[in-house]
């Protein structure tokens, strides 16, 4: 399934991001061990009993026909460790980079987002409790609040082109914020299979009508594999990622070598190196901040690279990011940004 957003030129614009990356390291290879709270919590028993359940029935699951997407470059060596939270739940990360890039916005006095996305691969630790419904509340949002999971990396393109198709359509929608976050508790594994290891975190990224400076969202592109992918192994399937952002150039009305910046997902290194060959995008502008010691942060990776980079660049008027994840099913998803710093 192909999901495509067209360019829209200064209705969604990326305004502010934050990141909240915990200082933490674990090896990713070892078992996930519950807090030292959830000993006397009935509800965190609760909570791990109905996970380990969810996870015996998926494993005894077959699909019929599956089809294999396995990545062409195969990983050579796993981080030695990831960032992992020792306390915050989900949803407190979550709050955290929300109200830093809110604070952000040059209007804050005046900006209240509404619209309120929250994105996540992994589960609240209190099952009570709803990370989307919570920044709502908190935040003063007007809209109803949804979340989106399952994509992995992919969910944060999803969004982006909701609030974008959202804000091309309704006029009195001025500002929506998307969240990403990950905490992987017990009885959830680290590892990705052999492709990946998977880490803790969030970010935030607020999206204004209009707004300058900012970054314009020429281009939004989702894909989605019609078949099942087989289930023994967590994998990415290249081509349809090399394929989504020619798509997704076309569309935004550029080509991949007026690209400046290029944000891959934080996959694999040599992954994202093969995929952005074969994407022609430019030598030496790709983004892969701290790979080998934070990990894969799933539904959190792709804005908190943005954020990571925006922090470190000094952008000029009409210069281009292009955003790029997979998720480990065969998903793909790709964005382009343009900047601009004056209305004309």
């Amino acid at each position: 399934m192909s999901a495509v957003t067209d360019p829209v030129r200064g209705q969604a614009c990326i305004a502010a991001t934050a990141r909240y990356v915990p200082q933490a390291r674990v090896r990713p290879d070892l078992e996930l061990r519950p807090p030292a709270a959830a000993h006397s919590s009935a509800r965190e028993s609760i909570m791990r009993s109905v996970y380990a359940d969810t996870l015996r029935w998926s494993r005894e699951v077959t699909d019929r026909d599956p089809v294999a997407h396995l990545s062409a470059v195969a990983r050579t060596a796993m981080p030695l460790h990831v960032a992992s939270e020792p306390q915050l739940l989900l949803s407190e990360m979550a709050t955290r980079v929300a109200a830093e890039a809110v604070g952000q916005c040059p209007d804050r006095e005046t900006v209240a987002p509404d619209q309120v996305i929250v994105c996540a691969t992994s589960f609240e630790q209190d099952l009570a409790l709803s990370c989307a419904g919570r920044l709502h509340g908190e935040l003063g949002s007007t809209g109803a609040p949804f979340a989106i999971g399952q994509l992995q990396g992919v969910s944060f393109f999803l969004a982006l082109q909701m609030v974008s198709d959202m804000m091309a359509g309704d006029e009195h929608l001025r500002c929506a914020l998307i969240v990403g976050a990950e905490r992987w508790l017990p009885p959830f594994s680290r590892l990705a299979g052999s492709l990946t290891t998977l880490a803790d975190g969030a970010a935030a990224v607020l999206v204004r009508r209009r707004l300058r400076p900012a970054w314009d969202v020429l281009a939004v592109n989702v894909w989605t594999p019609s078949a099942p992918v087989a289930s023994h192994d967590a994998c990415v399937d290249e081509a349809a990622v090399v394929e989504l952002i020619g798509q997704t150039c076309t569309r935004a009305g550029v080509t991949p070598r007026v690209i400046d910046w290029t944000v891959p997902a934080r996959i694999d290194a040599t992954l994202a190196r093969s995929i952005s060959a074969q994407a022609r995008l430019p030598d030496g502008q790709m983004s892969l901040p701290d790979l080998d010691e934070t990990g894969y942060l799933c539904a959190a990776d792709t804005p908190a690279q943005l954020d990571a980079l925006l922090r470190s660049a000094t952008p000029s008027d009409g210069q281009h990011i292009l955003l790029w994840s997979a998720g480990l099913q065969g998903q793909a998803g790709c964005a382009i940004l343009q900047y601009r710093a004056s209305q004309s």
